[in-house]
């Protein structure tokens, strides 16, 4: 390991949120995402896999997060086979939410988020089916796969072809598989390489991709390149949280 740098084996731990309401959250994150509820409270849920908490909620936020304020963009919990990630969208699918689901080419993700407008990412990772990313000449990134093509990375899934992971038998699995494990948590920033300048300089993350053409900034371990992100994507449209929002606790 160079020093002052994280080993590879570092990973992140469970996430706290504020919610508005714990009992209006909890058919997402428990019966949609897939989580087991490990303990409640009053004011504080853990949800998480095979004893191992992911997720925990503290009750109490005055409002939900608004979609164009900084704070969370997403956490992101990963499975680690395709067919977990299809067993995901057959319960997004049936829990009747409002989900999105892209290629990333380096990943296949799914999005939801909760009643608070804490954002939701399911994600399973595909980095064999990238060679390069180069950058035109009008700033934008794209991304070369194997078999020669070119991507944006934003793609739709083919949530189609995604389901014949499933197989013939019909069955949804209710909850996430017991390997599922924090990701990654993506922000929204105004000074991203003021917050890049800590987690590299400081904690020791290694910096990925480092782009205001993108709009994307990143840090992780040799191991996990993508870890920690900011994003400034909505760039002016960015406000502050009002007070007592929804978000990371």
């Amino acid at each position: 390991m160079s020093e002052g740098l994280l080993a590879g084996a570092t990973h992140l731990g469970p996430v706290h949120l504020r919610v508005v309401n714990i009992a209006a959250a909890l058919p997402v994150w428990r019966d949609a995402v897939g989580l087991s509820l490990l303990g409640e409270d009053d004011a504080v849920a853990g949800l998480g896999v095979d004893g191992k908490a992911l997720i925990v909620l503290h009750e109490g936020a005055a409002v939900a997060l608004p979609q164009k304020a900084r704070d969370l963009f997403h956490v992101a919990i990963h499975v680690t086979t395709r067919r977990d990630l299809a067993h995901a969208a057959a319960r997004l699918k049936a829990s009747g939410l409002r989900y999105s689901a892209q290629d990333h080419l380096v990943s296949e993700s799914l999005y939801v988020s909760d009643p608070s407008g804490n954002g939701i990412e399911i994600c399973f990772d595909t980095p064999e089916r990238l060679a390069g990313r180069e950058e035109t000449t009008d700033g934008r990134v794209l991304l070369l796969a194997t078999d020669g093509s070119t991507h944006s990375g934003l793609e739709p899934l083919d949530l189609a072809n995604l389901s014949r992971s499933l197989g013939d038998s019909g069955r949804i699995e209710p909850r996430l598989p017991a390997d599922a494990f924090i990701g990654h948590i993506h922000m929204r920033a105004r000074s991203p390489e003021t917050l890049m300048a800590f987690y590299v300089d400081v904690l020791g993350f290694r910096p990925h991709i480092q782009s205001r053409t993108f709009g994307l900034f990143d840090c992780g371990t040799d191991r996990r390149r993508h870890m920690v992100a900011f994003n400034i994507w909505t760039r002016d449209e960015l406000t502050e949280p009002p007070p007592g929002a929804a978000g990371l606790e």
